[in-house]
């Protein structure tokens, strides 16, 4: 399958500077340090396209990324590291409580865990929110090549247990291995309506 063909447009810090809400819209979106950044230079195949940090709180703004103007990826900011500032923390969650109430071309969500620690309260939070809004929702299970297989397997039971949503909307990623990212690119194209 062909990468998404991402480019990096701006760095918004709120919703009133994002592009035209027109077209399809998706966000990227989880706790600090899952592997946003990661996954979305994985499904565009251009290694620093979204920059990664070894420093967990560094995505402060809403990044996006376009296939066309009106096909766009935001890399959202990182949410719920302690070592982030509470004022911090607080101003991002009110970004993007504004961005998800306000954005009409928002046509799915992709929920990035680390899969050694599973949903934590934001992210239950969030795919509350999506499922409310009859939103898309994929749930990206990050780092699976750090569990064997069968504990792999059973972070998804886990995560397949916790919330209502079909097997095949939660997906094991590993970046190192590029294992799921043909699956989940295949996704995001349906959403983003590209058809190559």
């Amino acid at each position: 399958m062909k990468p998404i063909p991402l480019k990096f447009i701006k760095s918004a810090p709120g919703a009133e500077h994002l592009p035209p809400d027109v077209g399809q819209e998706i966000i990227i979106a989880g706790y600090s340090n899952v592997g946003k950044s990661s996954i979305i230079n994985q499904v565009a195949n251009i290694k620093d396209l979204a920059k990664c940090s070894k420093t967990p709180g560094r995505t402060q703004l809403f990044n996006v990324f376009e296939a066309s103007p009106n096909q766009r990826m935001l890399d959202l900011p990182g949410y719920g590291f302690a070592k982030v500032p509470i004022r911090t923390q607080k101003t991002w969650l009110s970004r993007l409580h504004e961005y998800l109430a306000s954005r009409t071309s928002l046509c799915g969500v992709v929920l990035i865990t680390d899969i050694r620690r599973g949903l934590r309260p934001m992210d239950i939070d969030l795919a509350a929110w999506a499922f409310e809004q009859e939103l898309p929702l994929m749930i990206v299970l990050n780092k699976s090549d750090k569990l064997s297989r069968s504990a792999s397997a059973a972070a998804k039971r886990q995560i397949l247990n916790t919330i209502n949503i079909p097997d095949t909307h939660v997906i094991l990623t590993s970046c190192l291995k590029r294992t799921g990212i043909t699956d989940l690119s295949k996704q995001m194209k349906l959403w983003l309506k590209i058809s190559r």
